[in-house]
């Protein structure tokens, strides 16, 4: 039968007609435009793009949603729009509120990774691959990291209350302290390792850098007391506490919380003595209105030398021009002002041009008056570098003048001088436009350009390696830069365009290592407290975030514990004491030897020409080191330290005659007892879940059955606290927050463990910083009764252990 091809297009032209009309008409239709489209044509953003469909389907679209209510989706503003200067303010403004920002902020988000430490925002690597940059740079060029998040404390009163109040703070075993003879004139600043008010050896606060204000007579005296954020607030109270202060600026109770607790409004808070017995001393803190840059390497001296140029006047005074009226009332109200200047300007021309800063005096402190930093900086980057010729000129004269008082007078110590210099500073827009307006060459000075208000600073000199048998003299001297606020990031472009290399945190870290100096990580400090439980909090978070089968079973290497030191439990087992009590407050304690005289003995005990047993050191103490991989391997953080036995000099004897660099002992591996009971414990928790969501299952259906036609809802599973307590326990068991035992903790005896562990790049070999307990020290010594000392080291995920040799650290 055939088809008769007219009369089917004929009956079929109806229903096309019908298809179309409807699909053009929103006039009981129960699908939407977009819906009513092929399959091959739709587009998930046809919902919300009306650009996405055909156009002769869009009218019938954008009718459909005017009907429904639906409102119209605005166009999210162009990037261009959303990074528009007042926008931008606004949205720094927000984001200032948790964390405090630096002035150098912006130009370190740019280039740096960024984190979150200690209430501020600072920089922790470069996003370029900057590790050995930063060596280099430390070794033979210059490094430059902000430090501004160290907060200033600045003391004031009678020099004999001052140094009775601050040598409480310190003592004389550790080295020379606030009080010192050396540090009293201003011509020389300092660091100090700072402890609670009689609370020597513990209670250690942290280090500290000071300097004391040059100039002054002994009826008023002040110093400037440099602390990291961590131990910022201890020290106030500290302070508070000793002299016996209230806060001046608003009444308080008795309690010390309340005393230095002070409003955000307040940005110097201040806190004076009640009766005339404490020498009417005054605190003040003075934290987030210094910049302090640090400088590091041989080329630190001739980068200051190129960015910092000393003030000069102009020749004829323009009321209208001049905005350093500051400078001129310091000049006429400072006796011999223009001589001190002057004594300045000839002391630092004498010694700008050496080659290193490890040339001077350790310490040293001068105090200039430069012309603002953005006068003096160049087109591109440039690297800074010394002037030989009349350094040796200096040197063949022998007349190099010496630092006095003079040079290390600054008007920067004067806080009506520094508020001046912050106000009335002009901001780059007002510099730019008047350039652009007076500069009749570009590049050239104009006439505004000589009258901008001059800056006062403060230099510090930062000393270098004082041992020339371990390194190189003067490696890590450099300078610390003191500013008025604002004149932070002007400053950093100059430091940067005349070739210092900026470096973060990790930077920082690693010059420690190479310095052999404990920078962040001493354990009984406040700072080492602190990174250490963050370090363990995030190890652990990461370690449970795996799943089982990925997971370390470091039960089975013999590693009681693996994201930190227990050095309390360690100092306890080697002593054989308890635990704390009653009687004795102490026994839970411990602290880091820092004792000189007992150093200097156990350095001539590891040379083998003193007695260990004959210097007498606390069973409490630990011991800081310096231990140096003798193969290849880096056992990294929280290693542990073990001592020997006769097998493995043996075994270190056959692989060196062999020419093998593998372990001289492996750990074999242990039955985890714990495996069953989490296995059992897990099927447990599952059947368990499994039941309760079957009873919520059918207690719905039941439900369900006796209100038919009902939608019925049913309560969420509340198992949160059964859930946190299953993961609670089976935490314990894969990593037990109290270890059975740490000295025991394998088949050798351990005695210290490894905070900081990295490749040396002076060294060329693989070091790191240990702590040891004195009684596993002096058994290293009975062991090791010949030949250099040399202890077992192994890291937390390695089941070998490797010989390395060990010295005292540099603190």
């Amino acid at each position: 039968m055939g088809l008769e091809m007219v009369r089917f297009a004929e009956e079929r032209k109806d229903e096309v007609l019908l298809m179309l009309r409807k699909m053009a008409s929103n006039v009981h239709q129960r699908k939407l435009m977009h819906q009513s489209l092929p399959l091959h044509m739709r587009r998930r953003a046809m919902s919300y793009n009306s650009k996405r469909l055909p156009r002769k389907f869009r009218s019938a679209h954008l009718s459909q949603f005017s009907k429904s209510g639906v409102s119209e989706k605005k166009k999210r503003p162009s990037r261009k729009f959303r990074r528009k200067p007042h926008n931008l303010l606004k949205e720094y403004e927000r984001r200032k509120r948790t964390f405090v920002w630096l002035e150098t902020h912006i130009w370190h988000a740019r280039r740096f990774h960024m984190a979150a430490r200690w209430g501020y925002k600072v920089a922790q690597t470069p996003c370029n691959k900057g590790y050995r940059a930063c060596y280099r740079a430390t070794s033979k060029h210059c490094l430059l990291h902000d430090l501004s998040y160290e907060g200033c404390v600045e003391v004031r009163g009678t020099e004999t209350a001052l140094r009775e109040g601050l040598r409480r703070l310190c003592s004389e075993r550790v080295g020379l302290t606030m009080a010192g003879k050396a540090y009293g004139a201003g011509t020389r600043a300092g660091y100090v390792w700072l402890y609670e008010d009689g609370q020597y050896p513990y209670g250690c606060l942290g280090k500290v850098r000071f300097v004391w204000r040059a100039g002054e007579t002994e009826d008023r005296r002040t110093v400037w007391i440099f602390a990291h954020p961590s131990l910022y607030r201890k020290l106030v109270e500290q302070l508070v506490l000793i002299f016996g202060l209230k806060n001046a600026l608003r009444e308080t109770s008795e309690c010390l919380a309340d005393i230095t607790r002070n409003p955000v409004d307040i940005r110097c808070p201040r806190y004076r003595a009640t009766s005339q017995a404490n020498g009417e001393v005054e605190v003040i803190e003075l934290k987030d209105t210094l910049n302090r840059f640090h400088l590091t390497g041989p080329l630190s001296q001739a980068t200051l030398a190129k960015a910092l140029r000393l003030y000069k006047p102009p020749a004829e005074f323009d009321p209208s021009r001049s905005t350093g009226t500051w400078y001129s009332e310091f000049v006429e109200g400072v006796p011999q002002a223009k001589k001190i200047l002057r004594q300045q300007a000839v002391y630092w021309g004498a010694n700008k041009d050496r080659t290193s800063p490890g040339e001077l005096s350790p310490g040293e402190v001068i105090g200039l008056v430069v012309e603002d930093p953005r006068l003096n900086r160049p087109q591109k980057r440039t690297k800074a570098l010394p002037g030989i010729p009349s350094r040796y000129a200096q040197l063949d004269d022998n007349q190099c003048p010496t630092a006095t008082v003079s040079t290390s007078y600054s008007p920067l110590w004067d806080d009506t001088i520094r508020n001046r210099v912050t106000e009335e500073m002009k901001s780059t827009h007002e510099l730019s436009h008047r350039r652009s307006i007076e500069a009749l060459v570009p590049g050239e000075r104009c006439a505004t350009e000589a009258y901008l208000q001059p800056v006062p600073i403060l230099l510090l000199q930062t000393p270098g390696s004082q041992d020339a048998d371990y390194k190189r003299l003067g490696y890590g001297a450099g300078w610390d830069v003191i500013v008025p606020a604002g004149y932070g990031l002007p400053l950093w472009h100059s430091l940067t365009r005349w070739g210092a290399k900026a470096a973060g945190q990790r930077e920082l870290d690693m010059m420690a290592i190479e310095s052999g100096t404990d920078r962040s990580a001493a354990p009984d400090t406040i700072l080492g407290r602190s990174e250490s439980a963050t370090a363990h909090t995030e190890a652990l978070r990461r370690y449970f975030n795996r799943p089982n089968n990925r997971r370390v079973n470091y039960t089975k290497l013999s590693i009681a514990s693996p994201f930190r030191c227990p050095w309390t439990q360690l100092v306890h087992e080697w002593n054989g004491t308890a635990k704390g009590g009653v009687d004795n407050p102490q026994a839970d304690t411990f602290f880091v030897l820092r004792d000189k005289d007992a150093l200097a003995k156990l350095r001539l005990a590891l040379d083998r020409k003193f007695n260990i047993r004959s210097i007498g050191l606390p069973p409490a103490a630990l011991v800081p080191l310096l231990i140096t991989l003798k193969t290849r391997g880096n056992p990294g953080a929280n290693a542990i330290l073990c001592l020997p036995k006769r097998e493995d000099f043996r075994a270190n004897k056959r692989n060196r005659l062999d020419s093998e660099h593998g372990p001289v002992y492996t750990e074999p591996l242990r039955k985890d007892p714990h495996e069953r009971e989490r296995k059992v414990l897990r099927a447990q928790h599952l059947r368990t879940l499994k039941r309760l969501r079957g009873q919520r299952v059918r207690e719905k259906k039941r439900r369900q059955r006796a209100n038919p036609g009902v939608l019925v809802r049913i309560a969420a599973a509340n198992n949160g606290m059964r859930v946190q307590e299953q993961l609670e326990e089976m935490a314990e068991l894969w990593l037990p927050g109290q270890p059975a035992t740490v000295r025991d903790q394998c088949s050798r005896e351990c005695f210290g463990y490894v905070t900081q562990c990295c490749f040396s790049l002076s060294e060329g070999k693989v070091t790191g910083l240990a702590y040891v307990t004195v009684k596993g020290l002096e058994k290293l010594f009975k062991i090791c009764n010949k030949g250099t000392f040399k202890v077992l080291i192994r890291g937390t995920r390695s089941r070998g252990y490797r010989f390395a040799t060990l010295r005292l650290a540099n603190e």
